[in-house]
């Protein structure tokens, strides 16, 4: 547990904030009861942790951490119910820093974190409702399921592990004779109020979002089920994906006479079915099934220990392998070297917060006004990552901020996810702004179309600087700087 530790903390504040990271530290700039396009767990850790340790990589992963080590610690717990020794436990461990996807949830600071903590809490408090008369085990069922929801939605799938094993397991089901289920179903309904009284606030605007909005340009094809399937076996570990095969065999085969089978499966299949069904139509992300690893990782630390007499687990160059992910954690601050060609970005930004913010000072000065001005970027991703390098320039002493807010492609009339939620830009009609737009030489059509489409709702525009970003000679972030006079409000086309 201390390597576990230890490696996970190097990589939390090692790695650099990517720029969805950058988004929900801006919810977190903006508490609410929830958000457009998540629920609001992850914006309140950041807050908590940034309260402590600031805006850099610490402050923003520091409840991730510490939710991916009480995610593994809950699991050794689980394994000792399970009757697991040791060995089995030490391996469990181990997963954390061998498959990326439960890596991932020890660092990158976004809805998974929250979730998988949940997730794992339900399935150990079940495990031991199902032969105790205490409430408190059933209470805290509810408690952790109602968090997970407020991590992420997909936490809904809780519900169908729950019926399946009211089903299909008699102790549990048992279990309905008591007030305690029930309570625990009133108190995770509780624990997500808020999120339900946000909706009701907006017109359920997240719900839809996250229900039909997704369907409104679903067409069948193979491409998402194929996409998939190759990036669950990286995410996975290419090892570890070829295993899980056999080990779900071996629990549908052990379901019956073994709980311990029937319980893992039913934590860990829902899920995952459901999302492959899906990829049919829509593009199922490489994340959204992380906390299904959880039991099925689990399933396999039981079956290589029951299992392992007698049998080679694998080739011992396959099992080399799985040291690949540890020996590269080391060299996180390395990606900091890395260009950034499109969508999600992670380095640079402090010099192009830099640089908007000296020409957010010279339109004040050229027009006698102060604070008649803001600043945008070309989508959501990259205007919580200039936002948030702004904040981070506060702490530069010789350098003095400026109060203009930071807007997203909502500017000109194209959604801007929550950030339709902080600012209506209709109400900043005839002030002037700086654009900062980064990669400008990267997908030339795309990114044309951003400077039409800023060009369209300002009287006048004129590049006034590009910025280059090196690190050790290398260029890692360039940018152009625009100001933009006259605004003439979005455009809805």
């Amino acid at each position: 547990m201390l390597v576990l530790t230890v490696l996970t903390a190097w990589l939390a504040a090692t790695a650099p904030v990517f720029s969805q990271e950058a988004y929900y530290w801006t919810y977190a700039q903006n508490l609410d009861l929830s958000y457009f396009d998540h629920p609001p767990m992850m914006a309140w850790w950041i807050w908590l942790g940034t309260q402590v340790f600031g805006d850099g990589s610490v402050g923003i992963r520091l409840c991730t951490w510490l939710s991916g080590l009480a995610t593994t610690w809950i699991g050794v717990l689980l394994l000792r119910d399970f009757g697991i020794g040791t060995r089995g436990q030490v391996a469990w461990v181990l997963a954390g820093i061998v498959s990326p996807i439960l890596t991932m949830t020890h660092f990158l600071a976004n809805p998974d974190p929250p979730l998988v903590l949940g997730w794992t809490v339900v399935l150990w408090s079940l495990w031991r409702a199902r032969s105790s008369t205490a409430p408190g085990w059933w209470l805290l069922a509810g408690f952790a399921a109602g968090c997970g929801l407020l991590g992420k939605y997909s936490a809904v799938f809780l519900a169908c592990s729950g019926s399946l094993l009211l089903l299909l397991d008699p102790p549990l089901r048992r279990q309905l004779l008591r007030p305690w289920p029930w309570l625990a179903v009133v108190v995770a309904a509780a624990v997500f109020a808020p999120v339900v009284l946000w909706n009701m606030q907006h017109d359920y605007a997240s719900f839809r979002f996250q229900t039909s909005a997704r369907f409104a340009k679903a067409s069948l094809s193979s491409h998402w089920v194929l996409q998939l399937l190759v990036t669950q076996i990286l995410v996975c570990h290419p090892l570890l994906a070829a295993l899980a095969p056999a080990v779900v065999a071996w629990l549908l085969r052990s379901a019956r006479r073994d709980a311990r089978a029937l319980w893992l499966l039913a934590f860990a299949l829902p899920l995952p079915c459901y999302m492959a069904f899906q990829s049919l139509w829509i593009q199922v992300k490489i994340n959204w099934l992380a906390p299904a690893y959880v039991p099925l990782l689990l399933g396999m630390v039981i079956w290589w220990q029951e299992q392992r007499q007698g049998r080679a687990l694998a080739p011992r160059w396959a099992m080399i392998s799985l040291l690949l992910v540890p020996a590269l954690l080391p060299f996180t601050p390395l990606l900091r070297l890395a260009p950034t060609t499109g969508g999600t970005s992670w380095t640079g930004w402090d010099e192009l917060a830099r640089a908007g913010e000296r020409w957010l000072h010279e339109l004040d000065a050229r027009d006698g006004k102060v604070g008649n001005v803001f600043a945008f970027s070309a989508d959501y991703r990259d205007s919580s990552q200039l936002g948030r390098a702004r904040q981070l320039l506060r702490s530069d002493k010789t350098f003095v901020p400026h109060p203009a807010p930071t807007l997203a492609q909502n500017v000109w009339g194209r959604p801007g996810l929550q950030y339709d939620y902080w600012a209506q830009p209709a109400s900043l009609i005839g002030q002037d702004a700086v654009y900062v737009l980064p990669r400008p030489g990267s997908d030339d059509k795309r990114r044309n179309d951003k400077v039409e489409h800023m060009q369209r709702v300002f009287t006048r525009a004129e590049r006034v600087e590009h910025v280059v970003v090196d690190r050790l000679g290398i260029r890692v972030m360039d940018g152009d700087i625009w100001l933009c006079y006259g605004y003439r409000g979005p455009i809805n086309d």
